[in-house]
């Protein structure tokens, strides 16, 4: 299990980096709403969350969240510095942000959940993080309308996501979706374990095959791999024909990084080929 401290330097590292961009973007830098959220994810994450065990997948882990909060924000910040009839707002912004922070919260167990670890629940969790994000958020005084643009984000995280089937209430609401499904994959995907990491991806699968059935996921149109070497050597093609179609459907606005970093390359594209490259090197095309 990964603990992970309230007080640690990464922690404080992301606050700020929220706390510029507030700034540049919208004028303040109050965080106080996302502090609440980041320090109860952390404590549910933790197993000190009432109801709760701690997390025990290894790949949807607290670090895989964390690494999806930077593309994120820097996404949004992006837009808001490029010439749009709107920005996103600040009460929008930490809606996004919750979202960000609440988008794996289904893969935790309950006390009572004995069998297994969370990675079981692989290809439902998305619905488990929106029904976890409908009962918790309430409880932190968010109003209904604030809760529904949290879930429609939260949606958006699906690799076989139909964008016509979430009912967005806003554009900016739709924005925030679309940077969330994006910096998903960016974060995780340019990390520079990653390739390191794809075995205990793929163990979570097999966990989750296990549990749901195979022929149930077929019908559903899972992605289905057939051993550990199946899924490594076919991410590169999954990140060029699934991954970056998808980015694409969701408006490419990882586009608006180049606004963020005021350059025409994208640090996160960059070491995605990098990463993809070492498995090429390492195990071949598929």
């Amino acid at each position: 299990m990964m603990i992970f401290s309230k007080a640690c330097e990464v922690y404080n590292n992301i606050i700020d980096s929220i706390k510029k961009i507030y700034t540049d973007t919208c004028g303040v830098s109050d965080t106080e709403l996302i502090e609440v959220v980041f320090n109860d994810v952390i404590d549910l994450f933790n197993g000190e969350r009432k109801g709760f065990q701690g997390c025990d997948a290894k790949y949807h882990d607290f670090s895989h969240t964390l690494q999806t909060i930077p593309p994120f924000i820097e996404i949004i910040h992006g837009w808001n510095k490029a010439n749009h009839s709107f920005k996103i707002s600040k009460n929008s912004f930490d809606s996004g942000i919750i979202a960000v922070l609440l988008h794996d919260t289904g893969y935790m167990k309950t006390t009572d959940d004995r069998e297994g670890t969370g990675a079981k629940y692989t290809f439902i969790h998305i619905q488990r993080s929106v029904d976890f994000a409908g009962s918790y958020l309430p409880t932190i005084g968010l109003q209904e309308h604030q809760v529904v643009s949290v879930q429609n984000a939260i949606h958006c995280t699906g690799v076989r996501v139909i964008l016509e089937d979430i009912h967005f209430t806003s554009e900016e609401e739709r924005i925030l979706g679309y940077a969330l499904g994006t910096a998903d994959f960016l974060g995780q995907m340019s990390a520079p374990d990653y390739v390191e990491k794809l075995p205990i991806l793929y163990r979570e699968y097999e966990e989750a095959y296990n549990f749901e059935g195979l022929e149930k996921l077929k019908t559903m149109g899972a992605l289905i791999f057939n051993n550990q070497e199946h899924l490594i050597k076919n991410t590169p093609n999954f990140f060029e024909n699934i991954v970056l179609a998808r980015f694409r459907n969701m408006g490419s606005v990882f586009e608006y990084l180049t606004y963020h970093y005021n350059t025409s390359s994208i640090p996160y594209l960059i070491k995605i080929q990098r990463n993809l490259d070492r498995i090429r090197t390492l195990y071949g095309e598929p």
